[in-house]
């Protein structure tokens, strides 16, 4: 009986175990000048892992990698870290908003970056 039920489990889908939601990221660069113009880069980000239990995403957006890693039920660990090297940058841990959003800015001068999810 057990493995009958542990083979049953196996055929749930992904969502059964995630809430029935899906999240989708996106890396930001936002850049103003004196002159009062700016500029928006905006990148959607791709899953790396996704299973039952845990999911990765990520995008590499103007010499910055942007990274929400974690269990499918949170808390998740958010990062924006400069390349080449990867060891200068924001990391920080958080949790979707009653709202269903989570965001981590950083700010370099004129320079933003942001990395933004929507829990759906």
């Amino acid at each position: 009986m057990k493995n009958v039920f542990l083979g049953l489990l196996l055929l749930l889908p992904v969502s059964a175990f995630a809430g029935n939601y899906n999240i989708e990221c996106t890396a930001q660069v936002y850049e103003s000048f004196s002159d009062g113009s700016s500029r928006q880069n905006k990148v959607p980000m791709a899953v790396e892992v996704e299973n039952a239990a845990h999911i990765v995403l990520s995008a590499d957006l103007e010499e910055r990698a942007f990274i929400l890693n974690g269990p499918k039920e949170g808390p998740f660990r958010i990062s924006i870290i400069e390349a080449p090297n990867y060891t200068k940058g924001s990391v920080s841990t958080a949790d979707f908003s009653k709202d269903g959003r989570l965001q981590l800015s950083t700010v370099n001068g004129p320079l933003i970056y942001k990395l933004e999810c929507f829990k759906n």
